[in-house]
């Protein structure tokens, strides 16, 4: 009896440890922002691309100082929401470099960045919306097998566009509350005001 006892108790210790684990992964995949850094009141964004460059000490600018969680924007310099406390940056191109796991990546200046107000003008095209009404503004693509671009917009929203081609209209352009990926609109049918008073 004591075995079975015993084997009940192991068995349900690791059902809870897998959900656990299970949750967290969703948790995260829920808040994570894409990972940017600030440097001289200046948000750079992850591009996802190793540089192969050599950087002379002397061009290093700074090392991350602080950090925000992935599910915030940092607001100081030195500051960033993907960790590596120590990393050091310099400028390259019209961006700049961190070194993450002995390996320079790219980040970008922020530029064009997506707003409730201009995804609320484009919305006013409806089922014409393209691809390329986004274009110009930055993206991340998060797609595997399916064209999906994640862009940031605030930290309550982010806007995801998807479908089988980019030659193709889209099959969604959901407008995404961030803290419940389940709570979205399509925006080229349904009303962003009366989404977002809510």
């Amino acid at each position: 009896m004591k075995k079975i006892l015993s084997l009940v108790l192991i068995l349900f210790l690791i059902i809870a440890i897998t959900a656990c684990g299970n949750k967290e992964v969703e948790e995260k995949m829920l808040w994570d922002r894409i990972p940017m850094v600030m440097v001289e009141e200046q948000l750079y964004l992850d591009t996802g691309e190793k540089m192969p460059v050599e950087i002379d000490d002397s061009a290093i600018i700074g090392t991350i100082t602080s950090e925000v969680d992935g599910s915030e924007i940092p607001t100081q310099n030195g500051q960033s929401n993907f960790g590596c406390v120590g990393a050091a940056y310099a400028y390259c191109d019209d961006g700049i470099v961190v070194m993450i796991n002995n390996e320079w990546q790219f980040f970008r200046k922020e530029t064009d960045k997506l707003s409730l107000e201009k995804v609320i003008e484009l919305s006013k095209k409806g089922n014409e919306l393209s691809w390329e009404d986004f274009e110009k503004y930055h993206s991340i693509d998060i797609g595997s097998g399916l064209y999906i671009r994640h862009y940031d917009i605030d930290k309550n929203y982010y806007l995801l566009i998807g479908g089988g081609s980019i030659d193709e209209k889209p099959m969604y352009i959901r407008l995404v509350k961030a803290n419940n990926l389940d709570n979205y609109i399509d925006i080229r049918i349904d009303n962003i005001e009366d989404f977002i008073s809510k």
